[in-house]
């Protein structure tokens, strides 16, 4: 119950913080945030064949701790770093690389001890690859369809 609590209010949290930010920018950067939160949305699919990580109980809880990282924290992180840091390779490559640091290593080490879910399959330097390959992937989705946009 508490870790559900903790899912939710993460999500929340998240979400609250688009209060301060700039329509125009949301209706610019949403494409390139669904495209990468769809990436991210199969990794998550293949995650329970696979048994890449695990979730503590059942599906439906598998399903909430994924739907409340995917649509919380990681949607509108990534709406944040494009505000802040698009135009920049460098400095989106930097930001990109301090989060996808954090959340590889300390975030998942922190919720493996509350036990919201632990790596199995997969080490935490392969996770870290991933969503920072993710991350190169979403910016030149976003250049290439602000391009063709034009």
């Amino acid at each position: 119950m508490l870790r559900n609590i903790f899912r939710l209010c993460m999500m929340l949290i998240s979400w609250s913080t688009l209060l301060l930010y700039p329509k125009r920018a949301f209706k610019r950067f949403l494409p390139v945030t669904i495209f990468v939160t769809g990436l991210v949305s199969i990794l998550l699919v293949l995650s329970h064949p696979y048994k890449l990580w695990k979730v503590s109980g059942g599906t439906g809880t598998r399903i909430f701790n994924d739907l409340s990282f995917t649509l919380g924290p990681f949607f509108v992180t990534n709406l944040w770093v494009f505000r802040l840091a698009y135009g920049s390779l460098w400095q989106y490559l930097g930001i990109n690389l301090v989060i996808d640091y954090l959340l590889a290593f300390p975030v998942t080490n922190l919720f493996k001890k509350i036990n919201i879910y632990q790596l199995e399959r997969l080490k935490p330097l392969y996770f870290f690859s991933i969503i920072y390959s993710y991350a190169i992937f979403a910016y030149g989705f976003h250049y290439y369809y602000q391009k063709t946009k034009r």
